[in-house]
C-alpha cells in the first residue's frame, strides 16, 4: 500500500515538472509575447495588439530595438502630455463663460 502511494506521488511529482519547448511556446503565446530570431540573426519579439473598436488580436513582429524605440516616443508622448497645462486666461468678465 505504502508502495503506491510513494510511486504515484513521484509520477504525478515528475507530471506537473516536465516543461518542453512547445509547452513553453504555447503558454508565452497565450501571455501576447513570442520570440525568436529573424533571417538576419536579430532578435524578434511578436506581439499580439489589440485594435481599438475591434474585439480581434493582431500580431506585431518586431525587433527587440523597434521596439525600445516605440517605447521610448510612448514615453516621451506622455511625459509632453503631462507636462502640458491650459494656459491661464485671467478673470472673465461677467456675463461670458458663467
Amino acid at each position: 500500500m505504502k508502495y503506491w502511494i510513494v510511486a504515484s506521488a513521484l509520477v504525478l511529482g515528475a507530471c506537473a515538472t516536465t516543461d518542453d519547448a512547445a509547452t513553453a511556446r504555447a503558454r508565452a503565446a497565450e501571455q501576447g509575447t513570442v520570440s525568436g530570431v529573424n533571417e538576419s540573426g536579430e532578435r524578434v519579439r511578436c506581439e499580439y495588439i489589440r485594435e481599438t473598436g475591434t474585439r480581434f488580436r493582431t500580431r506585431v513582429c518586431r525587433t527587440e530595438e523597434e521596439w525600445s524605440r516605440i517605447e521610448e516616443n510612448t514615453d516621451q508622448v506622455v511625459e509632453g502630455a503631462q507636462g502640458r497645462t491650459a494656459p491661464d486666461t485671467g478673470p472673465r468678465p461677467a456675463g461670458f463663460g458663467g
